[in-house]
């Protein structure tokens, strides 16, 4: 008697459980559900078939799927031949098919549908391998109420986002902001605090998905247009700005958070970060007339390695003899000492350019006449590799040096170095083929220069401006030449254009000169490229014997040098005692040693920003030398050991965080803590690397560090940064970064506490024994539950007509839960450190999962469903299988 009546309490319970959640349909609300693959978390099964179809709740609202979490065999990209998750777009009217989209691996999509549409989800599993499946949330929206708003800024600062936000914007979506003021006499300074768009193009034009922000209402009066990562600082000229946000048909991102706030007209100063796309800079009140009275500054800022440009594009100011009463100045740096660069109060023709990343622009207008004011526009630009202490001169066939920039205008402020060497015994000869740069009395501005030896304070071969020098030909006493090509901040010409050659140097004898010492000046380490250093003589000949040279190779403060090795050879003896390499860590052969070579490839990293070269050889053999190559990496301010206590949070960045982080970064930090039995957990705060498929260019290591063991737990790159946690009590991270393109970076939390699972525990004899007679009497009890009401079975064939069928034909039990805030999707793919997927206990906390799992009675109430159209729905489980038992339920969620 209690035997059955509990089987009848388990049938109560249970039996509307009893449902796999597939070949339904379902109603999306306005509040987040979502759907799941079969078993989830655990494995999909194999040969599987089912389908979902995803209507709104209310008539005319659109469907949103949002992908939390998706690995499917396949991989992203491929045919997915194997398993796949297709998802189709119909017309609710005629079930027509407008869009698909076929998914594996672990790509994530995000998809809305046009108003009157619905999504017909299939996924299908051959009979091979499975993997953890999907998990899709899924809510209705009227499309409109966050895209394209009207606002209006307040003194308090307010934000908005792009739809979707923090998840995923939506695809071919064109979405329009209007933001003015309270006050006529305020203006709008507006910035996003958070972007990930998709990139640039290889041109470094944003013309995927990209936002565009207008000065006033006028779809003229662009002020800028911005995409990736970028978060530019815009200012409005009078009270108004409009957001334009654009979207294509490929991937989608994370989107943006846009800050904005109205401030007093007469407020014009601020900093202003440049990236590679233009952003504009107009007058207060632009394209009305300024007002009298105002001193406005702008200072901005590059990333480091580049030159800011500002090019002027319309100024209409009180003119006066050397501008004196309204004028724009711009500055060469951020203090008030900065070298003036140009005072304009009429437009040039000629972009204004830094010799550094920083630029401060001042704007100043008196008490007496105003005009319709200023617009300018600012970007960076890499600064050009101007100047190498390593040209050799050939003498089997002539080489080309140009101004940086040729057959373009060359940049203002340069100053570039190029020292030319030839083998011992020859001399350097250059013909001027073509120049053409800013003339001036003395060859005061911009010049060339030529100096007879290896630094430009040697004897002076030659000083040329202007132009008419074609053919001319300037040729050194020895084997060394330096050639200076300084320009200044004003006017810039198309430059010029040299060849030069080794020469024979006429002896008494055919032998080689006797060279005993050689070396040169110093050498500078460029921060952008590799430069090289040879033995004398190589490749051509062998050096000489008894050679003792000296080369001191300097980088800017800040900075090290690293020394790659790439041919050494020379007389080999086991001590190096003979012809040795010796690498000394100071400006002088006398400091550390780094290392003292004779065979081998190999890196030497100096610790600070000077390294010394010598290359001694004895009086016995010889051989073909050597070659390397140098240049400077930044000496980073990172690397340090972390230790929290308690419940502190320590946080590491990336340097130069929140600007992208440097080329050819190395840091290493370990963070620990001393609390016996807690591990070290991370989650990213922000997270933007160069993505690649192995993480192999920019990327974040974590180890898990036991005493001297090292463990790696992932490597993470592109925009989804690592959550996780260490085994023991210490965690080191690392980051790398190579010479190509860089990124915003990283911040990342850094907690201490007990460890989320564990797996360590103390038997307790009496509690198993116990647990195993337990079990015993469960799985009866279950298995006769099972008996009673698990025997049904899912359909795993439909004919075409269900497939497609119309919402009032659908009889299905439909069970949705509602999901809590999981963390976003800030990419269409998955990181390439794979992580497992969430439990359903993590992503649905107490709300009841959709499989058969115990709920309370209390929340199981019949129910008849309502459509959009009013029509009852009552739900049929398993509608193509051989039998049909009705029930209506409405699970609490």
């Amino acid at each position: 008697m209690i035997i059955s009546c509990f089987i009848g309490v388990c049938v109560l319970l249970f039996g509307p459980l009893v449902s796999n959640a597939c070949n339904v349909t379902l109603y999306a609300q306005r509040e987040p559900l979502n759907f799941t693959s079969p078993n989830y978390p655990r494995n999909y099964t194999s040969n599987d078939n089912c389908y979902w179809d995803i209507y709104p709740q209310t008539r005319g609202y659109r469907v949103v799927l949002d992908m939390v979490f998706s690995d499917i065999e396949g991989s992203s990209g491929s045919t997915c031949r194997f398993d796949a998750l297709t998802i189709y777009t119909r017309n609710n009217a005629d079930q027509n098919q407008t869009d698909s989209h076929r998914i594996c691996g672990q790509i994530r999509w995000n998809l809305i549908t046009h108003a009157n549409q619905h999504f017909h989800a299939v996924f299908e599993t051959d009979g091979s391998v499975t993997r953890g499946g999907f998990l899709i949330r899924y809510y209705e929206t009227d499309g409109e109420s966050n895209c394209g708003l009207p606002l209006v800024a307040t003194s308090a600062g307010k934000t908005f986002t792009s739809p979707g936000y923090p998840n995923t914007y939506f695809l071919r979506q064109s979405c329009t902001w209007t933001i003015t003021t309270e006050q006529q006499n305020q203006t709008i300074l507006m910035y996003p605090t958070d972007s990930v768009l998709e990139r640039a193009s290889r041109r470094g034009i944003c013309d995927s998905d990209y936002v565009t922000v207008y000065n006033g209402q006028n779809s003229s009066d662009i002020l800028g247009t911005f995409c990736g990562n970028e978060r530019p600082v815009f200012s409005s000229g009078g009270n108004s700005l409009r957001v334009r946000l654009q979207t294509d048909s490929s991937n989608n991102y994370k989107g943006f958070k846009m800050f904005y706030r109205a401030v007093p007209a007469t407020t014009c100063n601020g900093m202003m970060p440049s990236g590679r796309n233009p952003i504009q800079i107009v007058s207060p009140g632009y394209p009305n007339n300024y007002q009298s009275g105002l001193d406005c500054q702008w200072t901005i800022n590059a990333p480091s390695g580049s030159n800011i440009t500002v090019e002027v594009l319309f100024v209409d100011m009180e003119i006066v003899p050397s501008c004196t009463n309204d004028y724009l100045l711009f500055k060469d740096g951020t203090t008030n000492s900065a070298r003036q660069l140009a005072k304009i109060c009429e437009r040039t023709s000629t972009a204004i350019v830094s010799s550094s990343n920083h630029m401060t622009i001042i704007f100043h207008s008196d008490s007496s006449d105003t005009g319709r004011g200023f617009r300018l526009q600012y970007s960076s630009v890499i600064a050009p590799i101007c100047g190498l202490s390593d040209l050799y001169a050939s003498s089997a066939a002539w080489t080309n040096l140009t101004s940086p920039g040729y057959p373009s205008n060359y940049f203002n402020n340069l100053n570039c170095l190029w020292t030319i060497s030839a083998p011992a015994g020859y001399k350097i000869k250059v013909d001027v083929v073509y120049l053409i740069m800013q003339y001036s009395p003395a060859c005061s501005k911009d010049y060339l220069l030529f100096s007879d030896g290896s630094t430009s304070y040697a004897t002076r071969l030659g000083k040329y401006c202007g132009r008419g020098y074609n053919s001319r030909e300037v040729v050194s006493s020895r084997n060394y030449m330096t050639i200076t090509f300084h320009t200044d901040g004003s006017d810039t010409a198309l430059g010029f254009r040299l060849n030069y050659k080794a020469g024979s140097f006429l002896t008494t004898t055919t032998e080689r000169p006797n060279v005993l010492h050689c070396g040169g000046p110093s050498l500078s380490a460029s921060k952008f490229s590799w430069r090289y250093l040879s033995s004398p003589g190589y490749p051509y000949n062998d050096y000489n014997n008894n050679m003792d040279c000296t080369w001191t190779i300097t980088a800017s403060v800040g900075y090290k040098i690293r020394v790659e090795i790439q041919v050494l050879s020379v007389e080999y003896e086991a001590t190096c005692a003979k012809d040795y390499l010796l690498f000394s860590d100071g400006s002088s052969s006398y400091d550390t040693q780094l290392g003292k070579y004779c065979s081998g490839t190999r890196d030497v990293v100096s610790s600070n920003n000077d390294m010394t070269i010598t290359f001694h050889t004895d009086g016995s053999g010889t051989g073909r030398g050597f070659s390397l190559k140098y240049t400077a990496r930044r000496k980073l301010a990172c690397g340090t050991e972390e230790r929290i206590y308690g419940y502190d949070t320590k946080y590491i960045e990336s340097p130069n965080y929140p600007l992208d982080y440097p080329d050819n970064s190395d840091c290493s930090w370990t963070i620990s803590t001393d609390v016996e039995g807690y591990v070290i957990h991370v989650k990213e705060v922000y997270f933007y690397l160069e993505q690649d498929s192995p993480c192999s260019f920019d990327y974040v290591q974590l180890y898990d560090v036991r005493g001297t063991y090292e463990h790696s737990l992932g490597r993470w790159c592109g925009s989804d940064g690592p959550d996780t946690q260490s085994t023991g009590r210490s965690m080191k991270v690392r980051f790398l970064s190579d010479a190509s393109s860089t990124f915003t970076g990283f911040k990342l939390a850094f907690t201490a506490g007990e460890p989320t699972s564990s797996s360590s525990f103390t038997p307790n004899v009496g509690a198993i024994m116990g647990g195993i007679f337990g079990g015993m009497v469960g799985v009866a009890i279950v298995t006769c539950c099972c008996c009673a009401i698990c025997s049904r079975k899912k359909s795993t064939t439909n004919d075409q007509s269900q497939g497609n069928r119309s919402p009032e034909a659908n009889l299905n039990i439909v069970y949705t839960v509602t999901l809590p805030n999981y963390p976003p999707t800030t990419a269409t793919t998955q990181p390439d450190m794979f992580t497992p997927p969430p439990a359903y206990s993590e992503v649905v906390k107490d709300d009841p999962p959709p499989y058969c799992q115990a709920v309370p009675l209390s929340d199981i109430q019949p129910v008849v469903a309502s459509s959009p159209s009013g029509a009852s729905y009552q739900g049929i489980d398993n509608p193509a299988g051989p039998s049909r038992v009705t029930v209506s339920h409405d699970v609490h969620v």
